[in-house]
């Protein structure tokens, strides 16, 4: 029955990680070992990309990942998916054309 119920939460991952493939990149090499322990305590609810944004949440609020950068981007990247509806600052395009375009001086 273990080994069935891992072998449910790796398949579970790797849908996760295609729906989301910013969480393994933001989380690197940890990011199997850390949706496995996600996903022993916490059973799927609302389909894979409702389990990438509570995975995400989840992370969040316990600290993780350790890197300031990757959670950074993992913050930011919950942010922009979590809320009813997009984030005013027009979300990752606003952010990225804010670094793009110069800043105007008035």
């Amino acid at each position: 029955m273990r080994v069935q119920a891992r072998a449910l939460a790796v398949k579970r991952a790797d849908v996760v990680a295609k729906v989301a493939p910013e969480l393994p990149a933001f989380l690197g090499v940890g990011y199997r070992e850390l949706f496995l322990e996600y996903a022993r305590e916490r059973p799927m609810s609302g389909g894979y990309r409702r389990d990438a944004l509570d995975f995400a949440g989840h992370l969040l609020r316990a600290g993780r990942p350790q890197d300031t950068r990757a959670r950074r981007k993992l913050r930011e990247w919950w942010l922009d998916r979590a809320g009813p509806a997009p984030r005013p600052s027009g979300g990752r395009v606003g952010r990225v054309a804010r670094r793009m375009l110069p800043r105007q001086r008035g």
